[in-house]
């Protein structure tokens, strides 16, 4: 297997997965002593409601013994850097582990008679704690090592040409997983790499071996129509890497929560769509119900300042109406703080008349970069997402779910298009994958994708990821 392309100048950044995996190891037992030592200083602090003694000293030899549990399970199941694994997936690998520890520990305290000693609450209160900032502590690890060129580790690519490049950018856009494309073998003489991506083609299967054993690179990933020479060409690729990668480009489908099946021989693989499952949709309603209850309660006196500020500023109204497409094409008012001026339609239709590149702009992004209908109120709310609060009483009426696909407008129907079945099965979202992923940096139709993959490869998980971004982009105040 002999290939014409030139090489080019291979990159030869070090790569320090053992320090990634210290860094990983010291803020997860960090993490879990500080959980049961808040958990001690709740506790101590409702003792005069529920009775007991709280005495740190005693419960340390456990706690110890909870980090040790922590530290070899994440090892043996591969969090330590944790390379190669998407943030949901993480985020579901950690909360089942952490469980599965505080159950361990739980036992030991049970064969000790140990319990008048350590009382059940403190359990519970460290096992939610660490459920929530475990999780959230590791994300932001990650987002600030791998702006480093020594995280990550460096993988091989092997193309026919086929959606390559839009599997190689989004390798490079997704640092986090900490695959890092090192060169690509083509199998099309005719392929050509993006300018933006920088990696280089390399010339022969020689080369690509050389390079394989020089920089001991183990994986490789394999995108390639089925053919007997792209069979082949696997096979051997499968003799000389420890993990081989298939990227299968033809087919849209959900890929978070896919099971392989041995099919006599013959590779099977199972996709399982919780969205369309009863039990899980139940389950979100119900966390639906009970988060908007207690946002609005805790955001209660964030409600009242905003109101009056829209007041001062613009008088009346305080809310704005819109009409949107909801579950099952059943249409709804979705409530928002008014952030514009009253006669907000005039005025965009004036502005486009004198603006003919703005109406361009709205009809690809389906918003405006500068708006000068928003009002200087309107502004700060737009940029912290604050005027969508109100959408927490669409969310208590059955309308939005805290987290879904877009709630587009009827008028929006016809470009929704093919989209229309599987955005329109499920209820919309007052934050979800697009507006954390994308913002308004992306397309219309890039927003339907983002819908279509949330919706295919929905969990649990993958809320609790959404909402852990959802905050991090409100505080970075990145809204539009």
């Amino acid at each position: 297997m002999d290939f014409i392309k030139s090489p080019s100048k291979i990159n030869h950044r070090k790569r320090a997965p053992f320090l990634v995996g210290f860094i990983l190891l010291l803020s997860d037992l960090i993490v879990i002593l500080g959980s049961f030592y808040l958990a001690a200083q709740i506790r101590r602090g409702l003792i005069p409601y529920l009775g007991g003694v709280v005495f740190w000293p005693v419960y340390e030899p456990l706690v110890f013994l909870g980090m040790g549990y922590v530290a070899l399970l994440f090892y043996f199941n591969d969090l330590y850097p944790g390379y190669g694994r998407t943030a949901v997936k993480e985020i579901e690998k950690t909360s089942k582990l952490l469980t599965m520890v505080f159950l361990f520990l739980g036992g030991t305290t049970y064969f000790l008679n140990a319990y008048e000693q350590f009382p059940r609450s403190i359990f519970i209160l460290a096992w939610i704690i660490c459920l929530v900032f475990l999780p959230l502590l590791r994300f932001f690890i990650r987002n600030r090592i791998l702006k480093y060129s020594w995280y990550g580790i460096p993988v091989l690519f092997v193309t026919d040409g086929t959606e390559s490049n839009s599997t190689l950018t989004a390798l490079q856009n997704c640092r986090r997983m900490g695959w890092n494309p090192f060169g690509i073998l083509s199998l099309d003489n005719d392929f050509q790499v993006l300018d933006n991506l920088f990696i280089p083609i390399i010339s022969s299967w020689k080369t690509f071996l050389d390079i394989k054993k020089k920089h001991g690179i183990n994986i490789a990933i394999f995108s390639a129509k089925p053919n007997q020479d792209n069979t082949r060409c696997l096979r051997q690729i499968s003799e000389e890497f420890k993990i081989v990668t298939l990227v299968i480009p033809y087919y849209n489908l959900g890929s978070l929560w896919v099971t392989p099946r041995d099919l006599e021989g013959s590779l099977g693989l199972e996709v399982t769509y919780h969205l369309l499952d009863g039990l899980p949709k139940n389950i979100k309603r119900i966390i639906d119900v009970l988060g908007s209850i207690l946002l609005i309660f805790i955001l209660s006196p964030l409600l009242f300042v905003i109101s009056l500020l829209i007041v001062i500023e613009s008088s009346r109204p305080i809310f704005f109406q819109q009409e949107r497409l909801g579950m099952n094409y059943k249409n709804f008012s979705v409530l928002k703080f008014r952030s514009m001026v009253n006669n907000a339609e005039e005025e965009l239709k004036t502005f486009f008349e004198n603006n003919p590149d703005a109406r361009i702009e709205y009809n690809k992004y389906h918003k405006l970069s500068d708006d000068s209908r928003i009002t200087k109120v309107g502004k700060i709310l737009r940029k912290y997402s604050l005027d969508e609060l109100p959408q927490l009483l669409n969310v208590l009426r059955g309308d939005m779910s805290l987290i879904g696909p877009r709630a587009y407008m009827p008028s929006e129907l016809d470009e929704i298009g093919e989209y229309t079945e599987i955005i329109l099965r499920v209820r919309p979202g007052m934050t979800g994958w697009w507006q954390v992923m994308g913002r308004h940096t992306t397309t219309f139709q890039a927003r339907l994708k983002m819908d279509e993959y949330y919706i295919s490869n929905w969990s649990l998980w993958m809320d609790l990821y959404i909402s852990y971004k959802t905050f991090w982009v409100v505080i970075q105040g990145t809204g539009t």
